[in-house]
């Protein structure tokens, strides 16, 4: 670009900034923090990140960010200001931003390390059209390789977490399983139990279908319905399962009797048909 030009550009983006266009601002941040056609100054493109930001410019959020995440020797208040901003450019449909958040969750840079979180934000990238991200949710989906580390860096949790996402079936029935009982540090979740078992059972997982069954028989984390929960433990029996020919029956006798029955007592899920995913 020719200096006459770049000293144009520059007249257009401060009018534009100055007449409250976050774009403007923007791109007059992205001259100071580049040094194109102007001396570099970090503190003036901080000023215009700022400015393009809280005007609701996702774009100067993310590279706002970036100027707090990538400082030398940033400090733990400067990786925070980092999170904050990746997360509101996220939310405002930045890619990069989702795809930047992933990666500090991913790593606990500056945040705690979160399995669960990077898994969503590089989702989110993903689905926002960025490569990279679907680049890194694929490495998240390989419990072999996670950043160059092998699986003994996963909890079990982590491990059947990533094989539901990859698209193992059992994977999705272990979590179930684990949130129902609230084992292997998972907390007890009937909610998420169901949502698993859900998964798990409409890939005809037959144990998680009786599972399934189980929780909206007694109203767990799912609206009571017994008679669904019923339809369900005549699919498990006909699919050859014994305990759902038990509670088929047991459940059938029950709404002969009351057919509104409550139940009080804690459901006992069968276990998965696979040992949970191990370190």
């Amino acid at each position: 670009m020719k200096k006459n030009d770049v000293a144009t550009a520059f007249a257009l983006f401060k009018k534009s900034c100055d007449g409250g266009n976050p774009s403007g601002c923007f791109g007059l941040g992205t001259m100071y923090a580049t040094g194109k056609g102007v001396d570099v100054n970090l503190q003036k493109a901080q000023r215009y990140y700022e400015m393009g930001c809280s005007a609701g410019d996702p774009t100067s959020c993310t590279n706002l960010a970036m100027l707090y995440n990538e400082k030398t020797n940033a400090s733990k208040d400067d990786k925070e200001l980092a999170v904050q901003f990746y997360m509101t450019a996220c939310q405002g449909g930045d890619a990069i931003a989702c795809n930047n958040l992933g990666f500090m969750y991913a790593n606990g840079d500056g945040v705690a390390k979160d399995f669960f979180k990077a898994i969503r934000y590089y989702k989110l990238a993903c689905n926002g059209g960025s490569n990279l991200g679907c680049y890194n949710l694929g490495l998240m989906s390989n419990t072999k390789n996670i950043y160059g580390k092998n699986k003994n860096a996963l909890s079990k949790a982590d491990l059947n977490y990533v094989a539901c996402n990859a698209g193992d079936i059992k994977g999705c029935a272990n979590l179930g399983y684990m949130y129902a009982n609230g084992l292997e540090g998972v907390p007890l979740s009937y909610a998420y139990a169901a949502k698993y078992f859900k998964m798990a059972c409409d890939s005809a997982d037959v144990k998680s279908c009786n599972n399934l069954g189980v929780l909206y028989q007694k109203g767990l984390g799912v609206t009571q319905n017994t008679r669904y929960a019923l339809d369900l433990y005549a699919y498990t029996c006909n699919a050859g399962l014994q305990q759902g020919c038990d509670n088929y029956r047991i459940l059938k006798q029950d709404l002969q009797i009351n057919p509104n029955p409550t139940y009080t007592l804690k459901p006992k899920p069968s276990k998965p048909s696979s040992p949970f995913y191990k370190r």
